[in-house]
């Protein structure tokens, strides 16, 4: 276990050394959108899927895509998360939130991981003309969308909000990642 956290931990401080020289301390919140976005759309998608039924099964196949598009973002994501740190200054107060945040967010993406594992075990039932295997993986009938799968994707928009939250609390309430914070009363007169 110990090579396997030494071999991590290398991998990290090489990442983290390649990326401050070429990524802006501000890249992480200007891809943290796209996991979001994508992970709403897929259980938005997902759900109007379980309401429509189309020949083609189009909800299925655009809620399964979205879903793994949105676990992808979610990694690109926490990878510059790990880049943009490095050039904060915390306080105790903002660690506690960080170390949350980074939970959340590493919940969110195994919530995501178990739908897609979910929608690749699941078969569609047969038909009298065989499976559906116009989109299912390898002609397998694999791919759909289950009640399991549906629950593990809203399991993920969920922790993907709380972790939207605290990323908020942490940049709107304490300035984290703000280079200068100016606060002026509106409702003070000057």
């Amino acid at each position: 276990m110990h090579f396997l956290i030494g071999i991590w931990s290398a991998f990290l401080q090489t990442w983290i050394h390649i990326g401050i020289h070429i990524f802006p301390h501000t890249i992480h919140p200007m891809v943290v959108h796209f996991p979001i976005a994508l992970l709403y759309l897929a259980l938005a998608v997902d759900i109007l899927g379980k309401l429509v039924k189309t020949p083609d099964r189009f909800f299925d196949r655009a809620s399964f895509w979205l879903t793994v598009l949105g676990f992808i973002a979610g990694a690109v994501a926490a990878a510059m998360g790990v880049i943009s740190e490095q050039f904060v200054k915390w306080n105790s107060t903002t660690i506690a939130i960080l170390a949350a945040h980074q939970r959340d967010a590493v919940l969110t993406g195994i919530f995501a991981f178990l739908a897609i594992i979910a929608r690749l075990i699941a078969h569609y039932p047969q038909t009298a003309m065989g499976r559906n295997s116009r989109w299912s993986f390898a002609n397998s009938g694999r791919g759909r969308s289950t009640g399991l799968s549906t629950l593990f994707l809203f399991l993920a928009v969920v922790m993907i909000t709380l972790t939207g939250t605290l990323g908020g609390t942490m940049v709107y309430h304490y300035g984290v990642g703000i280079r200068h914070v100016t606060y002026i009363n509106p409702l003070k007169k000057p």
